[in-house]
């Protein structure tokens, strides 16, 4: 038989998921999605399968704290959702269901409700058809095998039981009995440390493990891990070696019908996150089993093999499963998000600084910084990027006013909103010409407002020359995107317009540079202003724009 489906109910974060199943399966999202839930809540209902007694829908059975194999906490009557669990029929509960497609092509479905104990335990009732018990109801047989992410392994290891191995590992802590693990493996059968190697091999370069144990005279487990020509004890292998040995090792150590593994991208370099997806389908077909995994990483997502499954999640349920739409919005930083902001800026930091006011805003906005205005998406593009991302997004563009008049400003904006996109000039030149504002000048140096004016008025009447140069060179760029044809006003009568501006057609880069030379880059500086907290007033345009395309 084979494992197709999952379906998780009223656990943590879930309120209810259902997964189909290919040999590989991702889960993407933010954090706090729902992506851990489902894990937990999988191998919480299969160790309970196995472990109680009966598993019959009208009675229940008890499995003791002290017994069962997996717990993802101590304060276990919390693990439902929105409620805490209850001890008693038609009290809140969680519940799994997992489906088998049999050689004959029909279904049958295992089912676990889970709730509290009268007494310290888990009640658990439910159904298991006879054909699926051979594979959920061996009792020294787990069918799932959890893997929460690794931290280190201790210095030393004195030797264990089997039983005592297997209940760590099933807890996740294999970190602190991975040498008893492998050596298990290897007494078991000696061909399986190498193919841990093998495996090892095909991710990273070629890797030799070594563990040894004289019951007769070694009080700790030897091991050793051989890389690159150089021998050391497994406790000073990097993270990322003890990630991959612990992964492969489970593989061999339960054979389980689903291995789960939490974020297993953590602790790899890129390259190797994207062969491990690889390799892990290759052991999932090889050995008829399932792998669901967590990531927040697009090349996991990249390195899996075409037919594997990607869900995305979004506060316990699934937002998508259309996979091209998971990798842009992983490559855009956009889980968890309602909007993407697209600048022309290469550095972002003054745009985040002022999004950062509002935590509301802050907490729905994705940014994605350019390479100049010349390079923004253009309206089509911008609108190809909304309907790729399946429309799950605002797209928002800032483009720098520079030296634009109204007139072209609102001919660019007309462009961009025909087509749903919407667009944000700066009151000023540009994001930095807020924090060159008299008024912001005034409110961080805590001075009157007319030394403020003092402060911006010379720069701009000792640095005349130079920004004027570099308001005729924007001009030029400005004529050639919008006035091919000819037709621009000239370059004096929009000079002219501008002088009524706060910065009378100054840059803001270039503005606050001199600012902080004139006042004193320990007061008044780039880095001064990113570490301060701002009060709320700055670019309140922006805010109101967002508030507007997101309805908040």
């Amino acid at each position: 038989m084979e494992l197709i489906r999952l379906k998780v109910e009223g656990f943590k974060k879930v309120h209810e998921i259902e997964l189909d199943l290919a040999d590989v399966n991702i889960l993407v999202g933010a954090n706090g999605s729902g992506k851990s839930s489902v894990l937990q809540s999988t191998h919480l209902g299969c160790c309970l399968i196995r472990q109680a007694d009966r598993v019959d829908p009208m009675r229940t059975n008890t499995v003791s704290i002290e017994e069962l194999d997996y717990l993802p906490t101590d304060d276990y009557k919390t693990l439902g959702h929105n409620s805490n669990w209850g001890n008693g029929t038609g009290s809140p509960s969680s519940n799994l269901s997992i489906t088998f497609r049999k050689d004959d092509a029909t279904e049958v479905t295992a089912s676990c409700r889970i709730r509290s104990a009268r007494n310290a335990g888990i009640s658990v009732s439910g159904t298991v058809p006879v054909d699926a018990s051979n594979l959920l109801r061996q009792k020294k047989k787990f069918f799932s095998a959890y893997i929460p992410g690794i931290s280190g392994v201790p210095n030393k290891e004195e030797r264990r039981s089997k039983k005592v191995i297997m209940k760590a590992c099933s807890f996740g802590d294999s970190n602190v009995i991975l040498r008893n693990a492998l050596l298990l493996l290897k007494e078991e059968n000696d061909q399986n440390i190498s193919q841990i190697e093998e495996w090892l091999s095909r991710v990273i370069d070629p890797v030799s493990i070594t563990v040894t144990h004289d019951d007769a005279q070694d009080l700790h487990i030897r091991c050793w891990i051989s890389y690159q020509g150089l021998d050391r004890p497994i406790e000073l292998a990097g993270t990322g070696f003890l990630q991959l040995i612990q992964i492969f090792c489970y593989v061999l150590l339960f054979n389980p019908g689903i291995l789960l593994i939490d974020e297993p991208d953590i602790h790899l370099h890129p390259n190797v996150q994207e062969k491990l997806a690889g390799v892990l389908a290759e052991i999932a077909r090889a050995r008829k089993m399932k792998v669901l995994m967590t990531t927040h990483s697009p090349f996991i997502v990249r390195g899996a093999p075409v037919d594997a499954k990607v869900y995305w999640l979004q506060e316990g349920a699934k937002k998508s499963e259309d996979r091209s739409a998971v990798e842009l919005a992983i490559g855009w930083g956009a889980f968890g998000k309602r909007a993407i902001l697209i600048s022309e800026d290469a550095d972002v930091s003054f745009l985040r600084k002022i999004v950062s006011q509002w935590p509301e805003i802050e907490r729905n906005v994705a940014f994605f910084p350019g390479n100049g205005f010349k390079n923004l998406p253009t309206p089509e593009q911008a609108k190809e990027l909304h309907d790729s991302l399946g429309s799950k997004f605002k797209i928002i563009v800032h483009r720098d006013r520079d030296a634009l008049t109204d007139d072209e400003v609102n001919q660019i904006t007309g462009k961009y909103r025909d087509l749903g996109v919407d667009v944000w000039f700066p009151k000023g030149s540009d994001v930095e010409s807020y924090f060159c504002f008299p008024q912001f000048v005034e409110w961080f140096l805590n001075c009157t407002l007319a030394e403020a004016q003092g402060h911006v008025a010379s720069v701009l009447a000792q640095s005349a020359i130079p920004i004027r140069q570099q308001f005729d060179k924007q001009r030029a760029s400005h004529n050639e995107e919008i006035h091919k044809q000819g037709g621009s006003p000239t370059n004096n009568d929009v000079w002219a317009a501008f002088q009524a501006r706060e910065l009378r057609g100054a840059k803001g880069k270039f503005v606050l540079g001199q600012l902080k030379n004139q006042i004193g880059q320990q007061v008044f500086a780039p880095d001064k202003i990113l570490a301060s907290k701002l009060n709320g007033q700055v670019a309140v345009d922006l805010k109101h724009m967002i508030e507007q395309v997101l309805a908040i």
